[in-house]
């Protein structure tokens, strides 16, 4: 990256915060982690949500094609135990049960997508659901549940506890044991009668283990957002690093082709950075870092697409803004960091400017000619005097210009 100033962030550990060696206790484990992450997905970036979607899918699959499989090898049990009649029945529900998880395990759409990976999870949780009131109808007074349905009966269990394996917020862990739960229940009073003692010896026994397969999947999806963010985010900072950018880029390139509309890019570095660290020190220039990280959050809060792309240099990506609400944007954030104040260890102001770089995405871009040419027109703004905001396709035309006066 083309910069008059910018810092390599891993030499000496210039500008990166220390990490701590002590293991955390579970005070600190309570501060660090943040409720809200665990309740729902609403604070999830998308491309964590798009790698948990994933990690779902892959295990529903799995376990879906053993379960088609497993339900088959089941078959020789029935016909030893079942009379004639009720094996006719359990065949069909047991090939239909067998089917729907072969569906389930093939299919392929949306594995990168968060309500995709819901509904796959919904399926694998409400199929199992099925077949045990479709055998509770076969069996029922006709057959000893204690004797032909013990192997049908662990089907609500069995179906709780796999969900432990799956890394899901509160508000989804109690949605898909609900789903369980409510179909036991109301089974278990339909078929029975009335409710009974040892029906809710079962219901307390299947809260129980829901109680305990939310605690896991909880401790899944803290231990996965921990080391996302340890991979992903600038440590200093809290933006996402240059490989989750590049990510980003080429997904948005290809979303806005695909939706034909706009994509514009703002590349941003701090003036005369380097000064700030020899003359204040590099504790006072992780500040001044900090502090425009700040001010990029809350100026692009309609975006999370904002990342430090290395040393001094922010990038941020305007999905559906042209190149003109592009340079408005860039344009206010230069100005309020005049707004800015921060200061040193010793009580001193350290005042900061920033250089903008903006360019649009044309139909015959790559990731590296889009950034190629958001980085000229940083360069530019450097060379005109900094603390400017410059167009890259406005320099282009005039480079072009000077270079047609030369040759006549």
């Amino acid at each position: 990256m083309t910069s008059a100033s910018t810092i390599n962030p891993q030499v000496k550990g210039q500008n990166t915060q220390k990490n701590e060696s002590t293991t955390p206790g579970l005070l600190e484990w309570l501060r660090r982690s943040s409720f809200d992450d665990l309740l729902n997905s609403e604070m999830h970036s998308r491309d964590f949500n798009g790698s948990r979607s994933e990690y779902i899918y892959m295990r529903v699959r799995l376990l879906s094609i053993i379960f088609s499989i497993l339900s088959l090898l089941w078959i020789p049990v029935d016909i030893f135990v079942m009379t004639e009649d009720e094996l006719s029945s359990i065949l069909t529900l047991r090939l239909a049960y067998s089917g729907l998880f072969l569906l389930l395990g093939l299919s392929t759409k949306g594995a990168q997508k968060l309500h995709c990976a819901h509904w796959r999870l919904s399926a694998f949780v409400l199929i199992p659901c099925l077949f045990y009131v479709g055998t509770r109808l076969v069996f029922n007074h006709e057959t000893n549940i204690n004797g032909v349905l013990l192997g049908y009966s662990f089907l609500p269990y069995l179906t709780v506890v796999l969900l432990a394996i799956f890394p899901l917020t509160l508000m989804e862990g109690v949605r898909y044991a609900s789903i369980v739960g409510i179909t036991f229940f109301i089974s278990e009073v339909y078929f029975n009668g009335s409710l009974t003692i040892e029906t809710l010896v079962d219901i307390w026994l299947l809260t129980l283990l829901a109680g305990i397969a939310i605690w896991a999947q909880l401790a899944q999806l803290h231990m996965l957002l921990r080391l996302y963010r340890e991979a992903s985010r600038d440590p200093l900072t809290g933006l996402v690093n240059r490989r989750v950018l590049n990510k980003w880029l080429s997904i948005e390139i290809t979303r806005a082709r695909q939706l034909k509309r706009p994509l514009s890019v703002l590349l941003f570095d701090l003036d005369f950075f380097k000064r700030v660290n020899d003359t204040y020190g590099h504790l006072t220039g992780d500040k001044v870092l900090q502090a425009f990280s700040r001010l990029l959050k809350r100026d692009l809060i309609n975006s999370n697409l904002i990342g430090r792309y290395g040393g001094e240099e922010f990038i941020a990506l305007l999905s559906g803004k042209d190149t003109s609400a592009a340079l408005n944007i860039a344009e206010r954030i230069r100005k309020n960091c005049h707004r800015i104040q921060t200061y040193n260890s010793e009580g001193q102001l350290v005042n900061f400017t920033v250089s903008v770089g903006v360019t649009g995405l044309r139909d015959s871009d790559t990731i590296e000619s889009l950034i190629s040419r958001v980085d000229k027109g940083l360069y530019s703004a450097k060379m005109k005097g900094r603390d400017i905001v410059v167009l890259a396709e406005d320099n282009e035309n005039a480079a072009s210009e000077n270079e047609n006066r030369e040759q006549q």
